[in-house]
């Protein structure tokens, strides 16, 4: 990461005041360092420093936008690079609504929005870690023979923001991440699974050995998985699934997907989404989130605020191109931050316990969310659940439905929040799921 940070604001900031006011222009600034090691059998396959810096300028031109990049700091790189997004433009079509942000916007350096926990590693440290992981799933059970490794990563970085009409703006922040993946074998029969942490904080990390476990502690309990037959029943989504299916949701309400008329939900502000006790919002300054930011990627502030309230769609996810497509404001959505799912009904640690007969599913395949319709069909594995205990796992079946029917058939949501993600959500009880199944 370079080491002169304020040197380089000043001096991009020097650069945009003299370009004068007849183009707009954004300059976004990026550093970031960090390393990641990989290990097989105990054995290091790869480490990687890396120090990467990057510099995107787009110039807007009587309507026309160019984006152009580089990765030198010069002054005769940078002015190059002003001149190709300027060259860029004058070959694109007019767009009436191209501008870069003019409201809310950031206006403040080194921003402190505490995801920013610096620490250092020697390479043996960094070594230790990611061998030590893959060395407690092979430890955990003589079924895991097999692995496809784990892996340490780490980074810190930088982020600056300057435009045309006053937004400037940078804050800092780090990553920590530990995954393993490895294969349990039985009767000839393979499985394969994995467990990760990931945070900005080293010190809350998940241990090298706590994940290691639990990767083989999956792979085994896949073992000996049966099929199932065609049926209807709830099914309980584990809370990473759970947060693959609110992805879905935020995707359909994005801007470009909603003034684009790509979306099942285009005509659903402000009408019932999901069943009457979800609350879904959004907190840009959740201290040690894996989403905060203080400002979106055109510059403008963000801000907490009510997504879905008691089941109703409260807004949209807008960036400034796309409010200015639905004549609206922005929400500072280039992009969104922490969302917080949650349910005015008692968030229980164990939704299995609730069902007589159903299914939890722990891994979906394919990519089967049609935007346009709304539309779901995915292949899936998981659990049979009967008299709220797990029989034995099941695979080779799929689950269908309509998102906007599988939304409102949210009976219930767990307490065992996903922390390895942007989105914020425990367990989810659908009602009435069609399993296809033998």
């Amino acid at each position: 990461m370079t080491d002169n940070f304020s040197e380089v604001s000043t001096k991009l900031r020097n650069i945009i005041d003299g370009l004068g006011k007849t183009d707009e222009y954004e300059f976004h600034f990026s550093s970031i360092s960090g390393a990641d090691v990989t290990s097989r059998f105990g054995d290091v396959e790869n480490i990687q420093y890396h120090n990467d810096e990057s510099l995107t300028i787009t110039c807007i031109d009587g309507k026309r936008k160019g984006v152009a990049s580089t990765n030198n700091l010069s002054d005769e790189s940078i002015k190059s690079t002003i001149e190709k997004s300027k060259k860029i433009a004058s070959y694109l079509e007019v767009d009436p609504y191209q501008g870069l942000a003019k409201e809310n916007l950031v206006n403040e350096l080194d921003i402190e929005c505490s995801i920013n926990f610096p620490k250092k590693f020697t390479t043996d440290q960094l070594i230790e870690m990611t061998v030590a992981c893959e060395k407690s799933a092979l430890d955990f059970d003589k079924r895991i023979n097999n692995t496809e490794g784990s892996e340490y990563g780490y980074s810190q970085s930088k982020n600056l923001i300057l435009n045309s009409h006053g937004a400037v703006g940078s804050y800092s922040s780090t990553s920590y991440t530990l995954s393993c993946v490895v294969i349990a074998e039985e009767n000839g029969l393979k499985e394969r699974d994995y467990a990760y942490t990931t945070k900005r904080n080293f010190e809350r990390t998940e241990s090298a050995k706590k994940i290691g476990e639990l990767s083989a502690k999956k792979a085994v309990s896949r073992l000996g998985a049966k099929s199932i037959s065609t049926r209807k029943c709830p099914i309980v989504l584990t809370p990473e699934l759970s947060t693959g299916l609110f992805s879905s949701f935020l995707s359909a309400i994005n801007g470009n997907n909603i003034y684009k008329k790509n979306s099942f939900l285009s005509n659903y502000l402000n009408k019932k989404v999901f069943s009457n006790h979800i609350n879904i919002f959004e907190k840009p300054n959740k201290p040690e989130g894996l989403g905060t930011k203080p400002f979106d990627g055109d510059g403008v502030k963000t801000f907490e605020k009510p997504i879905i309230k008691e089941g109703m769609l409260d807004t949209f996810l807008l960036d400034t191109y796309s409010a200015r497509q639905l004549n609206l404001k922005s929400t500072a959505n280039s992009g969104y931050a922490n969302i917080i799912v949650e349910s005015t009904k008692e968030m229980s640690s164990n939704l299995i316990e609730s069902i007589d007969n159903g299914i939890l599913v722990t891994e979906m395949m394919g990519s089967g969310a049609n935007m346009l319709t709304g539309d779901y069909s995915r292949g899936a594995f998981g659990y049979l659940i009967e008299k709220g205990e797990i029989k034995h796992p099941v695979t080779n079946f799929t689950i269908a439905s309509n998102m906007l029917d599988m939304f409102n058939n949210i009976e219930h949501i767990g307490s065992d929040v996903y922390e390895n993600s942007k989105i914020q959500c425990g367990s989810v009880m659908i009602s009435d799921m069609t399993i296809g199944g033998n």
